[in-house]
Formats: C-alpha cells, sequence, structure tokens
C-alpha cells in the first residue's frame, strides 16, 4: 500500500474517529499557528470558506485530501504526516 493510499484511509477512518480527529486537528492548527498563517489566509488558498478551515482546526470536521495536499506543499510538510501523524519515510 502506497502513502497516498495510506493518507486517504487515515482521513477516512478519522471522519468516524475523535481521538484521530482530534490529533489531525492539532497537527493541522500547529502547522498554521507557527506559519502564521489564518483561517482566512488558508480558506482563500484553498477556495473554501473560512469556517472550513476553523471547524478543521477545531477538529469538528476533517479536511479532504485535497486540502491536506494542498495545505502540506505550502507550509512545507510532509502530506503522510499532516494526514497520519507518522513520520515521514526519508
Amino acid at each position: 500500500m502506497n502513502r497516498h493510499t495510506q493518507s486517504i484511509g487515515h482521513l477516512e477512518r478519522s471522519v468516524g474517529n475523535d481521538r484521530l480527529t482530534r490529533a489531525l486537528a492539532a497537527r493541522l492548527d500547529r502547522a498554521l499557528t507557527r506559519a502564521g498563517i489564518s483561517s482566512a489566509r488558508a480558506a482563500k488558498w484553498l477556495g473554501v470558506s473560512e469556517y472550513d478551515v476553523q471547524y478543521w482546526r477545531r477538529g469538528i470536521t476533517v479536511p479532504p485530501l485535497n486540502a491536506c495536499m494542498r495545505l502540506a506543499a505550502v507550509l512545507h510538510l510532509d502530506v503522510h504526516w499532516l494526514c497520519t501523524g507518522q513520520p515521514p519515510v526519508v
């Protein structure tokens, strides 16, 4: 199974698992905070509402993989880490 498939599977499991959702939200919030990027700015980049990003950061909803991939690229993060919390494979 490749990392892309693993990331998709992890995001899908996160939808029904509060612990996974909160962990993803914490990673996303920490990454955006460290980069000094507001929810409004991230939403503009992604073409979603600011509320969507705020919900992701609070763990209310889970971002789709394409949003995670775009955020990871902009923030210079490994998308697999952002989605799963697992360290990048070097």
